[in-house]
């Protein structure tokens, strides 16, 4: 008997509370729509930041210490600094989801380099500004969309930065070359765009990791992409189960003729890829090794694993009283 998808029904928009949205900038939990940052701040003028995105299942995050090391060492890396210590974060990001009384949250933080001083077009000279928002955690692949499966498009046309020039290990905002990948591919009546490195290899998708199953195990490009975080829980559960999985090259082709194939992504854990520049991938709908995947995700978040309860973190020492 086939295994069924078991995809929960109940993180849609049309059951979000976003009347219960919140941020926490300049020193104050304020309600989402009222959150702002100055527009000459140059994350938005130049894609000058980073930021990192955890969510919250059930009143706990979901390896929120990994997405910590991340955010951190994208910080280094851009030469950011958050104003605040690790353990300060933690005591932040927990502080505003109880603020929001959400089991479910997405919770989006991030360092801008801060507005520009006049007269200087120097980024040491800036102040860097963090910023969180918590909001409902809508699932970014409902039931039927799974079912479905995503249809692909690799864009040919439209190479992924190289590493030599945006390191994509740092998470960043510069997705111009995915934004005009994913007017191509919705121009041809796809999904999602695929992009490929500038020699010819799968690279990543917006927002998404690929991952394809060849011969039975689990195959994800392992350079010049984003190191993710849901990649990495699929690759652990895949390990548990003795599905063998390992980060290597990935070649169009290989992809194409796959047996299955998915994206991973913090909103939805992975998404089946079922379709690839119009012909199916496989059998055209998830395959067994994406399902059991999937249905061992959420019976192990269910179950605690990788999850840190909101409640056991102690509150921040916040200079503005909650």
């Amino acid at each position: 008997m086939v295994e069924a998808l078991q995809v929960p029904t109940h993180l849609t928009v049309a059951k979000a509370d976003f009347s219960r949205a919140l941020a926490w900038i300049d020193g104050a939990v304020v309600p989402l729509a009222e959150a702002r940052i100055p527009v000459r701040d140059l994350g938005l003028m130049y894609a000058d930041m980073t930021y990192d995105v955890v969510h919250v299942w059930r009143g706990g995050f979901f390896r929120l210490e990994d997405h910590l090391d991340r955010f951190f060492a994208s910080l280094a890396g851009l030469r950011l600094e958050a104003g605040m210590d690790r353990a300060a974060m933690r005591a932040l990001l927990a502080h505003l989801v109880r603020r929001s009384g959400l089991a479910d949250a997405l919770v989006y933080f991030a360092c801008t380099r801060g507005t520009a001083v006049p007269g200087t077009r120097d980024p040491t000279a800036s102040t860097n500004r963090f910023f969180a928002t918590v909001t409902p955690l809508v699932l970014r692949g409902q039931p039927a969309e799974m079912a479905r499966g995503q249809h692909g498009m690799l864009v040919r046309d439209v190479a992924r930065i190289p590493a030599s020039a945006v390191n994509p290990v740092w998470k960043n905002t510069h997705w111009g070359d995915f934004v005009r990948a994913a007017f191509l591919a919705k121009d041809a009546g796809h999904d999602v765009p695929i992009l490929c490195t500038t020699e010819g290899a799968v690279a990543e998708a917006p927002g998404f990791n690929v991952v394809a199953v060849i011969d039975g195990g689990l195959v994800s490009p392992g350079e010049g992409v984003l190191e993710g975080i849901s990649c990495r829980t699929m690759f652990e559960i895949a390990a548990e189960t003795g599905i063998p999985a390992r980060y290597g090259r990935l070649m169009p082709e290989a992809l194409a003729t796959a047996e299955e194939a998915f994206l991973t992504a913090t909103s939805c854990g992975l998404f089946p890829l079922t379709w690839l520049d119009g012909r199916p991938i496989g059998a055209g709908v998830p395959g067994p090794v994406t399902t059991r995947l999937l249905n061992g995700y959420y019976a192990r978040k269910n179950a605690g694993w990788h999850i840190t309860p909101v409640d056991t973190i102690p509150p921040p020492a916040l200079e503005t009283p909650p």
